[in-house]
């Protein structure tokens, strides 16, 4: 995706919001309590509540942004910017670009990002031999 195409597609909070929830539910959640797949979304909280035991998946409950409090805007920013250049980004520049104030939440951002994908990476790596 062009970078004028994701700034149309992404351009608030709200966004980025309506489309992680989107794509977490065409893969199904799963309760991570008991393991119903039977999940309510609760709009007041933003997470879904398990039909059978009642606990809560946030948004953000089992991906890289898991225990993040940085904007989903700042991590679909981050995600789009180092897997459509050729070129890294250093989380100096990163910060810089996002306009962020304190560089440790971004460095952990893309320290996380990096680590993910070197995981997966790795066993794409194992599978091909």
């Amino acid at each position: 995706m062009k970078l004028l195409d994701f700034a149309k597609h992404f351009d608030s909070e709200e966004a980025c919001e309506k489309y992680l929830k989107e794509t977490r539910e065409k893969e199904g959640i799963k309760c991570s309590r008991c393991g119903c797949e039977k999940q309510y979304w609760n709009r007041c909280h933003k997470r879904w509540m398990c039909a059978k035991c009642g606990h809560e998946t946030t948004l953000r409950s089992g991906t890289v942004m898991h225990g993040s409090n940085l904007p989903l805007l700042y991590w679909f920013t981050a995600i789009h910017l180092l897997t459509s250049t050729k070129k890294t980004f250093s989380a100096a520049e990163m910060q810089r670009q996002l306009g962020h104030k304190r560089y440790q939440p971004i460095w952990e951002m893309m320290h996380k990002l990096r680590s993910v994908w070197a995981s997966a990476t790795q066993s794409t790596i194992l599978k091909v031999q």
